[in-house]
């Protein structure tokens, strides 16, 4: 007889492998039907601390109720710009000019007495004489009033435009003093909604997980199972008649025979046997 065949070649595993293949492709199975991995159940940043959120409120309520000393500065200078501390509305301006007048007031009345006292003395007691040195005295003692006015309102009214010239010029700082804790309460603000952004993309991060997490297992255990070796089989032609066809047969049982360790010393001659029968 003769004619052509095919010869299946089958490479398997080696025996000492596949029980860890085996296991590895079960593990991820189980891995695959289990409800792991889990997202971890707290927070992933840190909050502020007890020290820091008390500091927080301490300074969103000095923010909210603002420096004392800011307007009462603003209402100093307010009246020192608008001339409160000139002579005609200083309270300590006419203290300054009595202590003043009631030192020249005595010098009048002692010349005044001394005029009297010496003119009763030279029996020219209202005499024209007597009249002109008291008119003198009387000028005198105005004029000294009037100089120590007008010497007390010119250096008041010097210092206070000097003061009211720098409270003009560090007006627009003292002003920017109202923003001072506007600003304070930006920044506490920022920091505030620092902690919740972190709040927020914790949230995020755990929600994507949740969302990918079904698609994440499927493809590590296809991974494993596309990854894990397997055996292969390949289908050659095989010749018929003759003795190729004999020899052929032979070598397929052969081959047969090493696959089929389970039948012992009985495995090669049956498959020989096969071998041979497949050539005829």
């Amino acid at each position: 007889m003769s004619g052509g065949g095919t010869q299946t070649q089958i490479q398997e595993l080696n025996p000492t492998q596949l029980p860890f293949v085996e296991y590895g492709l079960q593990e991820a199975q189980n891995l695959y039907q289990s409800g792991s991995p889990v997202y971890f159940p707290g927070q992933t940043f840190v909050g502020p601390s007890d020290q820091t959120q008390t500091a927080l409120d301490a300074a969103q309520n000095r923010a909210i109720q603002g420096n004392p000393l800011v307007p009462a500065a603003q209402s100093q200078f307010q009246s020192t710009i608008e001339g409160d501390y000139l002579s005609a509305t200083n309270p300590y301006f006419a203290n300054r000019f009595n202590t003043a007048a009631d030192a020249a007031s005595q010098r009048y009345f002692d010349a005044m007495n001394q005029i009297n006292s010496q003119a009763s003395m030279a029996g020219r007691y209202g005499s024209n004489a007597m009249g002109q040195l008291q008119d003198r005295a009387t000028s005198q003692f105005a004029k000294s009033l009037t100089d120590t006015a007008g010497g007390l309102a010119f250096d008041n009214y010097a210092q206070e435009r000097a003061r009211q010239l720098a409270a003009s010029q560090a007006a627009p700082a003292l002003a920017a003093q109202d923003y001072a804790d506007i600003d304070r309460m930006l920044s506490l603000g920022n920091i505030t909604e620092g902690y919740q952004q972190q709040a927020l993309q914790d949230s995020i991060n755990r929600f994507d997980f949740e969302q990918g997490m079904p698609q994440n297992k499927l493809q590590n255990f296809l991974s494993a199972a596309y990854g894990a070796p397997l055996g292969s089989q390949t289908t050659m032609p095989v010749p018929k008649g003759g003795i190729q066809g004999l020899l052929g047969g032979a070598l397929t049982g052969g081959a047969l025979a090493s696959s089929i360790p389970a039948l012992g010393p009985y495995s090669l001659p049956i498959a020989l046997g096969t071998g041979l029968l497949g050539a005829l």
